[in-house]
């Protein structure tokens, strides 16, 4: 291959991929999660595949070896870098990190990889492939007694729709590397949420902020929007320099215009379907586009609060949801009565309006449709 493959392997890998090419090797690596996995991809379809290791377990915190991902390599790294500082293509992870984050994403479940424990390759004749030891012990997790953050994500989930990430070399290697940032941040999330909620707050909201640029990027010029979100400093930068100074600072802050607007119009725009199992219309959320504006606003405001003014996240907000009943489920919204107190602190009902567990399944609700409208876009 000709291009440039460094950063982003996972996506060159799957670009090079051909049914009739033999790969240059073959690992295997476990992804651990909690959740109960059900079917299985083992086709020759694409160079990943995702083997059910049929552990039988979920339930939250109990984590186990759930699928042993099975990687075919068709690719050399043909990075070349400068003496320069490029970030472009960085996300902190490594090929498997950006896998299991896409898995963790279209599945709405945790899940992260572990280090490889057997390879098939040219060191190797055996047909069985050579096993490898790993001191690299499985994520923990530490459910408190009221129960778990985020219960929806202890779920039932069947892995044979993974075969939707092989139409991912279809995107652009910038769509790519948003895509995976976004899903990292997503799946950072999961794994936080039980022993630092308030963190795991700022990251779904980081999460879906990495893909509102990406969107924003593609909707509009860096000009028109720093025309449209900052007119009066458009008018002094064009007076002072002309249309060549108002584009290089356009270019330079272009990302920072409009945050809370540009969020929320992002998740608008992928506004996803309810969940399908709700509790009583008294403890729901208003599941409308009118609904959640203010939610969102309200939610973009304490992460600027937390980010800025070093305030956390309201502590309702980072309890267990309400467990109404068995048979009436969990609350959709962050609190339930007339006001909450709590540290020191008092919030009215409406100031705490969804719990990171309905909010993390809007979330993930929100990153998949756009995911789904990039492809759609690549047609």
């Amino acid at each position: 291959m000709s291009e440039n493959t460094g950063g982003v392997l996972s996506y060159w890998n799957m670009k090079a991929f051909q049914i009739d090419v033999t790969p240059k090797s073959i690992a295997e690596f476990p992804l651990y999660s909690d959740a109960y996995i059900i079917g299985e991809v083992n086709d020759e379809e694409g160079p990943y595949r995702f083997l059910n290791m049929i552990s039988g377990i979920s339930k939250p915190g109990e984590i186990s070896t759930a699928i042993t991902l099975r990687m075919f390599w068709y690719i050399d790294d043909l990075s070349t870098y400068g003496v320069k500082t490029d970030i472009s293509k960085y996300h902190g992870g490594s090929v498997t990190d950006e896998i299991s984050a896409l898995v963790s994403l279209k599945l709405g479940v945790r899940i992260k990889a572990g280090a490889v424990n057997r390879s098939y390759d040219n060191y190797s004749h055996d047909k069985f492939g050579s096993p490898r030891a790993s001191k690299e012990k499985p994520p923990e997790l530490n459910i408190g007694l009221r129960g778990p953050i985020l219960p929806s994500v202890v779920k039932t989930t069947d892995i044979s729709v993974l075969t939707e990430l092989y139409s991912l070399s279809r995107l652009t290697e910038r769509q790519y590397v948003a895509l995976v940032r976004s899903a990292r941040i997503y799946q950072n999330a999961q794994w936080i949420a039980e022993s630092e909620p308030e963190l795991a707050w700022l990251m779904l909201i980081s999460a879906l902020e990495t893909a509102a640029n990406e969107w924003s990027s593609e909707e509009s010029t860096a000009l028109e929007k720093l025309k449209e979100s900052k007119a009066e400093l458009s008018k002094i930068l064009l007076e002072s320099g002309g249309e060549a100074l108002l584009q290089k600072v356009a270019d330079e802050i272009s990302h920072t215009l409009g945050s809370t607007n540009k969020f929320i119009k992002f998740c608008l725009a992928f506004f996803p379907p309810p969940p399908e199992e709700r509790p009583d219309v008294w403890a729901q959320v208003k599941w409308s586009k009118t609904g959640f504006k203010d939610i969102l606003n309200k939610l973009y405001g304490y992460r600027s609060d937390a980010l800025h003014g070093g305030t956390p996240f309201p502590a309702p907000l980072c309890d267990p949801p309400v467990r109404l009943s068995k048979e009436e489920g969990l609350a959709e919204r962050g609190a339930l009565g007339l006001a909450y107190h709590s540290l020191g602190a008092s919030w009215k009902a409406e100031d705490l309006p969804i719990s990171i567990d309905t909010f993390n399944t809007f979330a993930n609700g929100v990153l998949n449709k756009w995911w789904i409208s990039m492809l759609d876009g690549q047609s």
